[in-house]
C-alpha cells in the first residue's frame, strides 16, 4: 500500500438474537461484530465473542434504532442480519430505519405470516391451495363442507409445529378449535390437506439469484413434528426439478433477494405445493447436516457473502455422502432410565436432552422431543439406516 492510500475499513455487522455459530462465524471473517440481545434475558455466552453487546428490547424498532444510529453514523454497518425466528423481522425492520441493505421489512413479514403469503401465492396463481381464515369452529366446519376433505389448522405466525391440526370433516371442528385455542394457536389458517412427501428445501440468494443448495426427505409424527430428516432427498430428479422451479418463483414472489430461506413443501399428485418458508438457514440441525452431506458452512455464507467476502454459490451444488437426523421420542412419563451405546471412532452424534427424574410429555411441538441422533453415510440410504439403528440403540425407559 503507496502512502497516502487509506486503510480499507473493517466489514461491519449488527446481529440481533444471534445464534453461537454466526457470531463465529463474523470473528473468523474478520468482520467487526456488534451484538444486540434481550435485556430481559442473562447475557449469551456466546455474546463473548462479539466486539460490542447491547441489551435492547428486540420488539422496540424505535430503542434499537436509537441504539444503533450512532455506531451506524460512526462506521456503517454493512447489514444487519439474524438467523433466529425472533431475531428476523427486528432486523429487517432496524435495517429499513437505517437504510442498510438486505431483505424487506415486508418480505421478511410475509414468511412469517402464513395467511398473508398464501393469499400472495393464490393470487398470482403460484401452486395455489385452498384456504380460509376461519373466525370460529362454524367457519372451520363451513370450509369443511367445501372442500370435502380433510382439512389443516394452524396459527398464521406459528413455528415448531405448535398447535396444528388435521380434522377429517366438519363433524370434527368443535374439537379441533378448542383444541388449537388451549395449544395457544391464534391467528388461524383453516388449508386444504395436502397429501404426498413433505420435504425442505436449502437455497441461498445473493443478488436477487436463488441457489437450491439441497433438499431434504422429511419424516413427521401424528402431531405434524418432524421426527427425522434425511438428505439428500432420493424423490425422483424430475419432481426436484419440479421442486426447485417453484421454490425459486415463489422466492422472487415473496421479494427475497439474499441469504438462507428454509421453505417446507407437500409434493402432491398435482405437483409441489409450499407450505411455508423463513429467510433463515432450517432448524433442526440441518446445518450440520449440510455440512456433512454438501461441505458446506451456510452460516459462514450468510455472514460473508453480502459483505463481498465470500462469493456466492455457483451453482446447486453435488452431494459427497448422506447425512441423517433422528429424534427421540420415548413413551409419556417419568425418566427411569437412560442407556446410550458406545459410538467408537464413528462421526455419529447421540444428544439427550432429558434426565433421569425428568417428566416426558407427548409430542405436540419440536420442544417436546428428548434428544436427537445424527449420522452420516455413503448415501441417503446409508445415513438413513445407520442413523435409525443408532436411534434404536438409545434408551429412554419411561414409566408412572
Amino acid at each position: 500500500m503507496t502512502s497516502g492510500q487509506q486503510v480499507p475499513a473493517t466489514p461491519r455487522l449488527a446481529v440481533l438474537a444471534g445464534t453461537p455459530q454466526l457470531v463465529a462465524a463474523a470473528k473468523a471473517l474478520g468482520v467487526d461484530t456488534v451484538f444486540v440481545h434481550d435485556p430481559a434475558e442473562p447475557v449469551p455466552a456466546h455474546a463473548a465473542a462479539a466486539d460490542t453487546v447491547l441489551a435492547v428490547d428486540l420488539t422496540d424498532t424505535d430503542a434499537l434504532h436509537s441504539a444503533l444510529a450512532p455506531l451506524h453514523a460512526d462506521r456503517p454497518f454493512g447489514r444487519v442480519l439474524s438467523l433466529t425466528e425472533r431475531g428476523l423481522l427486528p432486523a429487517a425492520a432496524v435495517a429499513e430505519r437505517l437504510g442498510v441493505p438486505g431483505n424487506s421489512l415486508h418480505t421478511v413479514g410475509l414468511l412469517q405470516d402464513k395467511r398473508r403469503m398464501r393469499e400472495l401465492l393464490n393470487a398470482r396463481g403460484i401452486a395455489p391451495v385452498r384456504t380460509a381464515a376461519p373466525r370460529g369452529s362454524a367457519d372451520l366446519a363451513e370450509f369443511c363442507r367445501t372442500t370435502g376433505g380433510p382439512v389443516i389448522l394452524k396459527p398464521a405466525a406459528g413455528t415448531a409445529s405448535q398447535a396444528v391440526f388435521r380434522l377429517a370433516g366438519p363433524e370434527a371442528a368443535d374439537e379441533t378449535w378448542r383444541a388449537f385455542e388451549a395449544a395457544g394457536g391464534t391467528r388461524p389458517v383453516a388449508e386444504e390437506y395436502l397429501d404426498g412427501p413433505e420435504i425442505s428445501v436449502e437455497t441461498f440468494s445473493h443478488d436477487g439469484t436463488h441457489t437450491v443448495l439441497a433438499v431434504t426427505d422429511k419424516l413427521v409424527g401424528p402431531s405434524f413434528v418432524e421426527t427425522g430428516h434425511t438428505l439428500p432427498s432420493t424423490l425422483p430428479a424430475p419432481v426436484l426439478d419440479d421442486v426447485a422451479d417453484l421454490v425459486v418463483t415463489f422466492l422472487d414472489a415473496v421479494g427475497l433477494v439474499e441469504g438462507p430461506a428454509h421453505t417446507e413443501v407437500k409434493v402432491t399428485g398435482s405437483g409441489p405445493r409450499v407450505l411455508e418458508s423463513h429467510n433463515r438457514i432450517g432448524g433442526d440441525k440441518i446445518r450440520e447436516l449440510l455440512r456433512r452431506a454438501y461441505g458446506l458452512d451456510v452460516v459462514r455464507l450468510t455472514a460473508g457473502c453480502p459483505l463481498g467476502l465470500l462469493p456466492p454459490p455457483a451453482g446447486a451444488p453435488l452431494a459427497r455422502r448422506g447425512a441423517a437426523i433422528r429424534f427421540l421420542t420415548p413413551p409419556p412419563g417419568t425418566v427411569r432410565r437412560i442407556t446410550v451405546p458406545g459410538l467408537g471412532d464413528s462421526t455419529a452424534v447421540v444428544r439427550l436432552d432429558v434426565e433421569v427424574g425428568d417428566r416426558v410429555g407427548p409430542v405436540r411441538r419440536s420442544q417436546d422431543r428428548c434428544g436427537h441422533v445424527i449420522a452420516d453415510g455413503a448415501d441417503a440410504a446409508e445415513a438413513a439406516r445407520l442413523c435409525e439403528e443408532l436411534a434404536g440403540r438409545v434408551l429412554i425407559e419411561t414409566g408412572e
